[in-house]
């Protein structure tokens, strides 16, 4: 309403400072709030931001001085309890990540604005990037993509992959649980070092999941997870993860072999355009030299 309205400037930011205060208490619904200036996207990113990092300075402020009373007006605060910050901060971090995936469908969000929101909560925020991982699935889907490898080359979609990469650099793959960790494998969105990183993530946890269950059968108490060989790895993993490694394996391998045959492909080209430039130059020089030599005669 405030913005609505057009008020001052400092009750705006004010007023913004009370809201960030309780931000753990919001909901999705609540940060939905349009863009009333001339922002280029549906909801206003910069204000959720802006929120987020009033809440942050609080909690600043909260561990270093927990006895300190925010406002002096404390009855706005009465039957309010807020949790300690780091409980108040995993909240913070599930309603951030449902925010993005949400805005993520807007094509004008920006990807610095989505990285710089994704990536102003400390990492101990998140024990788990699944709902990251969500957002930034949404955000690839609502870009251009094309299946066929040779239309990626000839076009130009929104996303480079360098900035696919630094898209997905906002989560940890180590983070992701064994259901994102399939989907992600199985993704052809993500840049393709990422996948490799989500197998073998996903490799680990299957395998020390594996090693935990057998060694609580055994009765052992203790147990350090270690990471042997490949073959070794695969002999105690599911049929149905072998098969999913095997296809997804065998998706790299023709990713690879078609990316070789491109890139010889534009070398061939290449040479014949060399060849072609040099045969040009090279008729070019002898007209220039008949022409020379008949002005000559004359």
């Amino acid at each position: 309403m405030a913005n609505m309205l057009k008020v001052a400037p400092a009750l705006v930011t004010e007023l913004e400072k009370r809201v960030g205060m309780q931000f753990e208490q919001a909901t999705l619904a609540d940060l939905l709030i349009p863009s009333y200036n001339k922002s280029e996207t549906l909801y206003d990113v910069d204000l959720v931001q802006r929120l987020l990092e009033h809440f942050l300075v609080q909690e600043q402020t909260d561990s270093s001085s927990p006895s300190r009373q925010p406002f002096p007006e404390k009855h706005l605060y009465e039957g309010t309890q807020r949790g300690n910050g780091s409980n108040a901060k995993m909240r913070v971090a599930r309603l951030v990540d449902s925010y993005l995936t949400e805005v993520s469908r807007d094509r004008n969000l920006s990807l610095t604005k989505f990285q710089v929101l994704a990536e102003a909560l400390p990492e101990s925020a998140r024990t788990c990037d699944d709902g990251l991982y969500r957002a930034i699935d949404s955000y690839l889907k609502s870009l251009p993509y094309f299946e066929d490898l040779k239309k990626l080359f000839l076009a130009h979609p929104t996303l480079s992959e360098h900035e696919r990469k630094r898209l997905c650099r906002v989560m940890d793959c180590q983070k992701l649980s064994i259901d994102a960790c399939m989907h992600a494998a199985q993704n052809e969105r993500l840049p393709l070092r990422i996948v490799v990183q989500v197998l073998f993530s996903e490799q680990v946890k299957i395998n020390n999941a594996i090693a935990n269950n057998t060694l609580k059968e055994a009765g052992e108490s203790q147990y350090q997870p270690m990471i042997s060989n490949r073959k070794t790895l695969l002999e105690g993993t599911p049929q149905s993860f072998q098969e999913g490694w095997t296809a997804a394996k065998k998706d790299i391998n023709t990713l690879k072999f078609e990316l070789e045959s491109m890139k010889a492909k534009y070398l061939e080209l290449q040479n014949d355009m060399e060849n072609l430039q040099r045969q040009f130059d090279k008729t070019s020089k002898q007209k220039q030299t008949s022409a020379w030599t008949s002005a000559g005669r004359n």
